[in-house]
């Protein structure tokens, strides 16, 4: 597999999911990722348990998603020592990425200004919650409160009278994982041409205001949310259920030439030539529309509506859940979900970074999927392992393991 990033030296100083991910992205490009944890470990390797998943030395299913293909250093950056390992590693390093908060990073001297005096090379990625200004730039940000609440998502994007929604943790993580480890690569490529790294940001908030920007323009024109599924912003853009009772989605963009379609397919020819039905008009006559389109699908099983949007090439797919993933035939057919072995041998479909990469045409999946090559690491796993890559001698490291700068296999419970 064809590895962009193969040569590029990142040191990943952050916890939980945004952080990981971004740097996770990295080394599945091809990045060497030395994950910096605390003596006691990234508070995020128990943030499975209130998902059901378990969180063992040998067995952390959330942890290894965002943290594999990366080795493990343990340092106590409270120590001179410690503090005094990361500096050196971080001479001939090509990324520095974080999620810690730029108080704490200031109180270390790794904030962005100071690391760029002595750095300059250094390309210096940071997530967090709100962004570098605003009266709550220095609040905790975890993806619920800052991605979902504040954004309008948690509200805006459930059925019409219900509740907020209960998100899934992680989701607002990943995907601005996704937009800190594109930053990245846009600096590495600067710093081709100058010689010199820059500061990349990106926030939760940001990104949720970025995902939800139609919304966020469409309600300054009229538009409001929350929705209903009784009276979409187009009927032909709705949820509906089969006799079977199998909800699926339906997209069409372009009602004047699908309309006719869709009625003909579902037995209404006599509505074709009805503006309020047959047209984009139909916008106007959406409760009603929707309303016969609901009672039309039900007298069909799902098979049936699916060849029928099918051969019209109507854009439509199974509303299904997160837990079909594992097996859906589409994602395992392109690798977007593989299995991946724990420690102590549990395997687990688990979910692939998204992008691949190659030079020739694949003949294969296997030629450009990304795979895990290295379970995530336990605490402090590779600490001896990259202290002589930096030349320290055995007595050194003992020293330095002796005196609780540095921790190597700590076992977390």
């Amino acid at each position: 597999m064809f590895k962009p990033l193969t040569g590029i030296k990142v040191i990943d100083l952050t916890y939980f999911i945004a952080g990981p991910g971004a740097a996770k992205i990295l080394a599945d490009w091809g990045a060497d990722v030395i994950k910096v944890e605390p003596v006691f470990g990234d508070p995020g390797r128990t943030t499975g348990k209130p998902m059901c998943m378990p969180t063992e030395d040998d067995c952390n299913i959330l942890y290894n998603i965002y943290n594999a293909n990366k080795r493990g250093l343990s340092l106590n950056l409270k120590a001179e020592d410690g503090k005094a390992v990361l500096e050196k590693i971080l001479e001939t390093a090509d990324v520095f990425v974080t999620s810690y908060r730029t108080g704490a990073l200031k109180r270390l001297g790794l904030d962005y200004e100071a690391m760029h005096a002595r750095y300059p090379h250094i390309v210096w990625g940071q997530i967090n919650g709100y962004g570098d200004f605003g009266p709550i730039k220095d609040n905790p940000g975890f993806d619920t409160v800052a991605f979902w609440a504040r954004s309008g998502a948690m509200m805006d994007l459930v059925e019409k009278g219900t509740s907020p929604v209960n998100p899934l943790i992680g989701f607002g993580d990943a995907t601005t994982s996704c937009s800190l480890a594109a930053g990245i690569c846009g600096a590495l490529y600067n710093k081709v041409k100058t010689g010199e790294g820059c500061k990349v940001m990106v926030s939760l908030f940001g990104q949720a205001i970025w995902s939800g920007s139609a919304g966020v323009a469409s309600t300054q024109y009229g538009d409001s949310y929350p929705k209903t599924r009784h009276i979409p912003g187009t009927p032909v853009m709705n949820t509906y259920k089969s006799s079977d009772d199998i909800w699926f989605y339906m997209s069409i963009l372009e009602p004047d030439r699908y309309n006719p379609l869709l009625l003909k397919g579902l037995g209404r020819e006599e509505l074709i030539a009805d503006p309020a039905y047959g047209t984009a008009a139909c916008k106007e006559n959406a409760r009603n529309m929707t309303k016969m389109l609901s009672e039309a699908f039900t007298e069909y099983t799902y098979a049936e509506i699916d060849k029928m949007l099918t051969d019209e090439d109507i854009a439509h797919e199974k509303v299904q859940g997160f837990h079909d993933i594992a097996t859906d035939p589409q994602a395992v057919a392109n690798l977007f979900v593989a299995p991946v072995k724990e420690w102590n041998g549990t395997e687990t479909q688990m979910a692939m970074t998204p992008v691949r990469f190659t030079q020739v045409e694949p003949k294969t999946v296997q030629d450009i999927a990304p795979t895990v090559e290295r379970t995530a690491p336990k605490v402090g796993m590779h600490s001896v392992e990259i202290l002589k890559e930096y030349g320290y001698t055995q007595a050194q490291i003992d020293a330095l393991l002796a005196s609780g700068a540095v921790a190597v296999n700590i076992q977390k419970k």
